[in-house]
């Protein structure tokens, strides 16, 4: 009984050190590091879902609406922990020290289109504060075959366009509006920081 309580308690601190983050975290201390790799661990091979649910923005993915997810250097580190644990593994030091020296805010943001090429053209930025901010690099991942979507030839094709922020420029405590644009379509989140570690 009391293993039980024990266990039931960690996780429901585990769960609420994650969700109720304050803000986005510039560095990790060798304590936040530590934690972020156990927290990885215990999640295991379910930890993409994990950082999936609590770093998702946007709309369903299932119904084709836009969506991302927040990639904070915690998060980076979480899941590499997670899917080496899954292997028996544990993650390198130089690897895990690359993850710890990223400077920038990583946001993915899903979109579906109905030709292959349909996201080259797709810009993001963030309007914080009134100020607009472009990411220092954005790429595009090669678009997927969605051959099950059934939708009279839409959407046919997903992308995932990802931007990279520098954490010098954003507030990591504040809200902000990711803004996704493409010619004369624009589509924007409103994302609050302070709910990622």
């Amino acid at each position: 009984m009391k293993a039980t309580l024990a266990a039931v308690c960690g996780w429901v601190v585990l769960c609420v050190s994650t969700l109720n983050a304050h803000a986005i975290l510039l560095t990790l201390s060798e304590q936040n590091t530590r934690d972020a790799i156990k927290q990885g661990r215990d999640h295991g091979a379910q930890v993409a879902a994990y950082v999936k649910q609590h770093y998702h923005f946007g709309g369903d993915e299932k119904a084709f609406r836009e969506n991302g997810i927040i990639r904070t250097t915690w998060s980076k580190l979480m899941i590499f922990s997670g899917l080496l644990a899954a292997k028996g593994e544990q993650p390198p030091s130089p690897d895990v020290e690359r993850i710890l020296n990223s400077a920038e805010l990583q946001i993915d943001i899903h979109a579906y289109g109905s030709h292959i090429d349909f996201a080259n053209d797709y810009r993001a930025y963030i309007i914080q504060g009134g100020k607009r901010i472009e990411p220092a690099t954005i790429g595009i991942d090669h678009p997927l075959y969605l051959p099950d979507a059934g939708h009279a030839c839409f959407p046919l094709y997903h992308a995932t366009i990802r931007s990279y922020f520098p954490y010098d420029k954003i507030s990591p405590a504040a809200k902000a509006e990711i803004v996704l644009t493409k010619d004369k379509t624009t589509v924007s989140f409103e994302v609050d920081f302070a709910d990622y570690k």
